[in-house]
């Protein structure tokens, strides 16, 4: 059995029962689940849909295709069951269970008036068990039917699975795959897409389009340029590695991460302090919902928010390396003096005329004789031995 920590929002309970007696302990459980006033000696897998069908407890019985089943519908399913036992399939049994108060935070259930939201419910169910069926490799090969039970302190909801055509992994489903239910009811239910796109928005647009629209040798940045050029010379000489996401330049890193938080310090100190405000509570929900013994959901959520920032900021910062590395190399080595075409392999050089490219590119065009040219030339090797 499968059990989540019962201090979460949703819980799910998972087992399955075999259709013979060669897993005694196993069938035991089942009579002892199903053996009470409401549910004695069912022992029939056909026979636990009557049982998630009581009517004091639940408003009707659901399946893929109907929100509440007709007592034809009802027979045919039971019969669909029964023929799956004689095949030798198994039973799942998942019962999802959520925390009252927490459906009622989201607008699913009303105490006063105990009104639950059953056709979101029986929604969700249904979007989370073809996805399931599907993981699992058995989804032209199963039928379900579910029930929503309004009868205990917790809301929660029955569902039967019996595959039609048995293969061989009795009753063997991916833990994964019972995971991503959980979470589809969870991210169906607790809608935070706001807050998500929120915190997005401050990562991509407020900090990052920025940085793109800002170039670290405009007036306002220069204070950046030492740190850009030196990682710009530590770049391998192959530019198709000039991405965060390459290990080949894991050596570098360092150095733009530092970039970057620099960077973030001057220009987004605020914008930066709302994000890890908004991502604690974030974490502090998700605490909430999933309950601390699934805080593999949580532990790494922040830091995981933190990184893409780091990553697109230094993706953001070896863009613009890439376009200086375009325009120091733009005039053709036929338009430099001869002296001037070792001093373009220094990086000093490349410092200087940078800095001057735009008088360079914009003055070129209009110069009309060399010797324009060459006293430009000339001033430029001059400053770049004062720098």
């Amino acid at each position: 059995m499968i059990n989540t920590d019962k201090k979460a929002s949703v819980i799910i309970k998972s087992k399955f029962i075999v259709s013979n007696n060669s897993d005694k302990k196993s069938f035991n459980e089942y009579i002892n689940y199903i053996d009470r006033e409401e549910a004695k000696n069912k022992i029939e897998f056909a026979d636990y849909n009557n049982y998630m069908d009581d009517e004091m407890k639940t408003s009707s019985l659901f399946t893929e295709d109907d929100d509440s089943v007709s007592e034809q519908k009802k027979e045919e399913i039971k019969k669909a069951f029964k023929k799956a036992q004689d095949k030798g399939s198994v039973l799942w049994q998942d019962v999802v269970s959520f925390d009252n108060d927490w459906l009622e935070e989201n607008g699913v259930y009303n105490k006063k008036t105990k009104y639950v939201d059953d056709k979101k419910l029986k929604d969700i169910t249904r979007k989370s068990m073809k996805e399931m069926l599907d993981k699992n490799h058995i989804d032209n090969n199963a039928i379900w039917s579910g029930a929503i039970h309004h009868n205990t302190d917790n809301i929660h909801i029955h569902i039967a699975t019996v595959e039609l055509s048995p293969n061989n992994y009795r009753g063997k489903r991916k833990l994964k795959s019972l995971e991503k239910v959980k979470s589809n009811f969870i991210n169906k239910i607790m809608d935070r897409s706001k807050e998500h796109e929120n915190i997005n928005s401050i990562i991509r647009k407020d900090i990052v389009h920025s940085k793109k629209e800002n170039q670290t040798f405009n007036m306002f940045n220069r204070t950046f340029k030492k740190d850009f050029l030196s990682i710009y010379k530590a770049l391998p000489e192959n530019k198709r590695y000039w991405n965060y996401g390459y290990n080949n330049i894991n050596h570098v890193k360092p150095k733009i991460n530092e970039l970057t938080k620099k960077y973030i310090d001057k220009y987004h100190k605020d914008d930066f302090e709302k994000l890890d405000k908004l991502l604690d509570k974030e974490v502090d929900n998700l605490k909430k919902v999933y309950g601390k013994g699934n805080n593999k959901r949580y532990d790494d959520y922040k830091k995981n928010k933190m990184d893409d920032l780091y990553k697109r900021m230094g993706n953001a910062f070896l863009q613009e390396m890439k376009e200086y590395d375009k325009k120091i190399n733009k005039i053709e080595e036929k338009d430099i003096p001869k002296p001037m075409k070792n001093a373009k392999k220094n990086v000093a050089f490349k410092q200087v005329r940078y800095g001057l490219d735009r008088f360079i590119y914009s003055d070129i065009k209009s110069m009309k004789n060399q010797r324009a040219f060459e006293e430009l030339q000339r001033k430029t090797e001059q400053e770049g031995r004062y720098q």
